[in-house]
């Protein structure tokens, strides 16, 4: 099995479920908790996703009906509550009246494909190995006995290509390669997935990255380190939100000499949010960003610094990633 038996059994068991993943959705968020969703519903079974806040426009015409309020009273409606791809409990996307201990005092599970995940639900399902939640999504849902309506295939298959880089990424394996097939048999809708996620920037969106890249690239560590500061006065300009930010710190990483990307922004309760990419395995940024406490895979993860402002933070950061860069071993043979 690609999943633990006692998830599995849950989700057999469950009736009605609720679905939950971490802020700021990404395609593997939303492929796996909608993908999942649609077996459980094609199955007879009634299932919500429960996301505040908007969704990023790529994915809105993929995922619909989406469940933005929740209280504790409705809670016990379901009998099966699941936190998806959510790698920590400070990323849980929940409404202001639900807590984390009011999941974890129900029937409360997690799956994830992050290391260092802090969920702690009664059953806790997190495979650092496999390429995408939306991978494992998948296979739960055969495990479980559901049959992947072309509905929810195209969904999962979206959910790995994003995680995966459209599988260029280094946590692309050949289990990842052999899923995308299988869902593509099962009906996962190819085109949909190119057309809707890929090929529907609005224009306001390509000029922010233009601008981005134009005026706000900087350079560290002798062009190893490539970074920008997404200020207000940027989003302004170009009416940007930060939901729609998913594939822009690649604009970075895609440079040529480039080793570590970062992007950092200021959020609402004015600490700074910085993601980080790296292109080799022997540089990874998973530890550096769990030592500020924050998470994600080795390649691919971000953390929150409450600095004064971004002068500081982009200091602070590139004194670190110059010390990773500097003491990591020597490339591979």
């Amino acid at each position: 099995m690609v999943v633990t038996p006692e998830l599995v059994e849950r989700f057999r068991s469950a009736k009605r479920v609720l679905f939950a993943t971490h802020e700021r959705p990404d395609g593997d968020a939303l492929g796996s908790t909608f993908g999942m969703r649609a077996c459980l519903r094609a199955a007879g079974k009634d299932a919500e996703v429960l996301i505040p806040g908007e969704l990023p426009h790529r994915y809105r015409r993929l995922c619909r009906e989406v469940r933005r309020e929740m209280n504790a009273a409705k809670l016990d409606g379901f009998d099966l509550i699941a936190s998806f791809d959510c790698a920590n409990v400070a990323r849980l996307s929940l409404p202001a009246d639900i807590t984390i201990e009011m999941l974890r005092q129900r029937n409360f599970v997690n799956l994830d494909h992050h290391a260092g995940n802090n969920i702690e639900a009664g059953v806790n399902c997190v495979v650092p190995t496999a390429s995408s939640t939306s991978f494992l999504a998948s296979h739960l849902a055969e495990e479980s006995g559901f049959t992947p309506t072309a509905e929810a295939a195209t969904l999962f298959l979206a959910g790995m290509m994003t995680d995966t880089g459209c599988f260029r990424f280094s946590n692309t394996d050949p289990a990842a390669l052999r899923r995308a097939a299988e869902l593509l048999e099962a009906g996962a809708n190819l085109e949909t997935i190119a057309n809707e996620v890929f090929f529907s920037k609005p224009r306001n969106y390509a000029a922010f990255e233009a601008d981005l890249m134009a005026n706000y690239l900087k350079f560290g560590c002798g062009g190893r380190l490539a970074y920008a500061n997404i200020t207000p006065e940027l989003l302004a300009a170009h009416n940007f939100d930060l939901r729609e930010d998913e594939g822009v710190i690649d604009l970075l990483r895609e440079l040529d000499g480039v080793v570590v990307a970062m992007l950092v922004h200021r959020n609402s309760a004015g600490a700074y949010k910085v993601s980080l990419r790296s292109k080799e395995r022997r540089f990874p940024v998973g530890p550096l960003a769990r030592s500020h406490g924050g998470g994600g895979h080795d390649l691919a993860a971000g953390l929150t610094l409450h600095l004064a402002d971004f002068a500081e933070v982009d200091a602070l950061m590139e004194r670190e990633i110059a010390e990773l860069l500097d003491n990591s071993g020597p490339a591979a043979q």
